[in-house]
């Protein structure tokens, strides 16, 4: 199992950052299925990104 959690950790750095965007496009494309306007998704999207890689680098910085 360590092995795994190298090689995920080499590909995608921090697990926060991984769920965060993960979470993220997953949000946008259910709001693409709903046709709610491409504005919505770009803002969802923007701040989704964005807050993941705060929070991520707020821990790093408390740390």
């Amino acid at each position: 199992m360590n092995i795994f959690k190298k090689i995920f950790d080499f590909f995608c750095g921090d697990w926060r950052i991984f769920w965060g965007v993960a979470v993220t496009i997953i949000v946008v494309k259910l709001l693409e299925k709903w046709e709610v306007p491409n504005l919505v998704s770009l803002v969802v999207f923007v701040l989704g990104i964005s807050f993941s890689l705060g929070f991520s680098l707020r821990r790093e910085r408390l740390s």
